[in-house]
């Protein structure tokens, strides 16, 4: 009984070790592979979550886009900006086109009042023919037909909008850079309203054929020129224009006077311009052309620009005395 008693536990203890045996060797080959599962898993789990990763990155960046795209949406609006002043100057010409309309009347004007020297007055008196006297009020018809050419005293008429289609006048001959020396005029450019173009004096003379061409130049030059020097250059000047253009009426307009307040009244004065005038009546008197005596409209008793006409530094004209500058050649007008 005791031998089958321990037959019975001796097989009980085999199966048990078999049963061991097998289990321990399922533990030793399945965590290989559910490791590889696992690692698979969190290798697609982590590659899910890149892949989450880059998708709301590439969703970030596509919601990104438009915000960086904004940028380039406002750099159209930038444009416009830049093209503002271009954009804004037709609505600033508008009410400075009015201008004209406001300080050359239609109705007939006065004379302006001037305050002629003595000496000056017997000065002109010498040259009937050439001097323009007071006339009839001509118009702003007369107006509407002159070409201005001259320095930055003259280009404070585009500026200021005082002649026809204000800022977009095609009236205003003068250089880009807005100022001209009378001993440059000969190779100097103008900006040639018509198109734009920087062309020579003689080439848009040519071109254009103009009715009346108003002549203002000499003040940068009383600096440096002599007389013979001066009158040479403007000699020059005018008798280029008769060539190119022979039925043109040149109006060889005086310099204007400096304010008290110039600053640079060592080099540019008064009894400089004074005397430059006479040259410049003499050039009109050889040339057969016309002299218009404007400055003395535009000084006050003592010979000064008022400072109340000038735009703040002593020489450039307002637009008040631009009015003069304008209603003076009205009164004093070139009339067959």
């Amino acid at each position: 009984m005791y031998k089958a008693a321990a037959f019975a536990i001796f097989v009980v203890l085999v199966v048990l070790i078999v049963l061991i045996s097998i289990s321990s060797a399922n533990d030793d080959g399945i965590p290989q592979p559910n490791d590889t599962q696992s690692t698979t898993a969190q290798g697609d789990g982590t590659s899910g979550d890149t892949t989450a990763d880059l998708i709301t990155s590439d969703s970030t960046e596509a919601t990104s886009a438009p915000e960086t795209t904004a940028p380039d949406t406002t750099a159209p609006e930038t444009a416009p900006e830049t093209t503002a002043p271009e954009t804004t100057a037709p609505e600033t010409t508008a009410s400075e086109t009015t201008a004209p309309e406001t300080t050359v009347p239609s109705e007939p004007i006065d004379v302006p009042v001037g305050n002629t020297p003595e000496e000056i007055a017997a000065y002109l008196a010498e040259y009937p023919d050439t001097v323009l006297g007071v006339t009839e009020d001509a118009g702003q018809e007369y107006i509407d037909k002159l070409t201005f050419l001259g320095d930055s005293t003259t280009y404070g008429l585009i500026h200021y909008g005082m002649l026809k289609d204000g800022r977009n006048t095609k009236q205003v001959w003068t250089p880009a850079s807005g100022t001209l020396t009378l001993s440059q005029a000969s190779f100097a450019t103008i900006v040639y309203p018509e198109t734009g173009e920087e062309i020579t004096i003689v080439d848009a003379v040519t071109r254009s054929q103009p009715e009346y061409l108003v002549i203002t130049l000499g003040v940068n030059g009383v600096s440096f020129m002599d007389e013979d020097y001066f009158k040479s250059e403007y000699k020059k000047l005018v008798e280029s224009v008769q060539t190119a253009s022979p039925d043109t009426k040149i109006i060889c307009q005086s310099i204007f006077p400096v304010a008290r307040s110039y600053e640079l009244l060592d080099s540019i004065n008064n009894d400089k311009i004074d005397a430059a005038n006479k040259w410049i009546c003499e050039v009109a008197a050889d040339c057969g052309v016309k002299y218009l005596d404007t400055n003395s409209v535009l000084r006050d008793s003592e010979g000064w620009l008022p400072e109340e006409y000038h735009n703040g530094d002593g020489m450039h004209l307002a637009t008040n005395s631009f009015t003069l500058e304008l209603n003076n050649l009205r009164t004093h007008a070139w009339i067959d």
